[in-house]
């Protein structure tokens, strides 16, 4: 799996050297960031024993946000 800012890195380099473009790819490049922050988030939630039932997608969502000031 590649990290998000590889995946950037890939695509800017492939790309013309267009802003449009260019804003386009880094839309989509944080999108993806979120959803590997929000997976590596409930991966903790169960590897380290802070589950609990509760547990939810919006839960992850709502660190994210938190953490990262995202929406």
């Amino acid at each position: 799996m590649k990290t998000a800012v590889k995946e950037l890195y890939e695509r800017l380099w492939e790309t013309d050297k267009d802003k449009f473009t260019w804003i386009a790819i880094l839309d989509d490049i944080l999108e993806k960031e979120k959803e590997q922050i929000v997976n590596a988030y409930k991966e903790g939630c169960y590897d380290g024993g802070f589950f609990d039932e509760k547990w939810d997608e919006e839960r992850a969502k709502e660190y994210y946000n938190e953490t990262y000031g995202g929406e």
